[in-house]
């Protein structure tokens, strides 16, 4: 989840960071890549967690629920394209 939302971060702040250094056809394609990377993540870490034959991982830490794990990731994949859309319609 942490390296979807520093995706996410950094595809939502291409446009504010390179507006005026590069074009804005390269600036689209950059946030682009980073925001359809963060939405990936997501959907990955949901997959990992109830994915037959892979063994889940062992944190040191207490896990989250199947049901709030889905609900936030699902969530954060609706942010991811909607800020998409930010990037392109703006």
């Amino acid at each position: 989840m942490r390296t979807g939302l520093a995706a996410l971060a950094a595809g939502i702040g291409a446009r504010a960071l390179l507006d005026k250094l590069v074009p804005n056809w390269m600036i689209a394609a950059t946030g682009s890549v980073l925001i359809l990377f963060s939405a990936l993540c997501f959907i990955a870490a949901i997959w990992r967690e109830f994915a037959p034959g892979v063994p889940p991982p062992k944190p040191d830490t207490a896990k989250l629920p199947g049901w709030l794990l889905i609900l936030v990731n699902g969530f954060l994949v609706m942010v991811s394209i909607a800020a998409l859309a930010g990037l392109w319609l703006a």
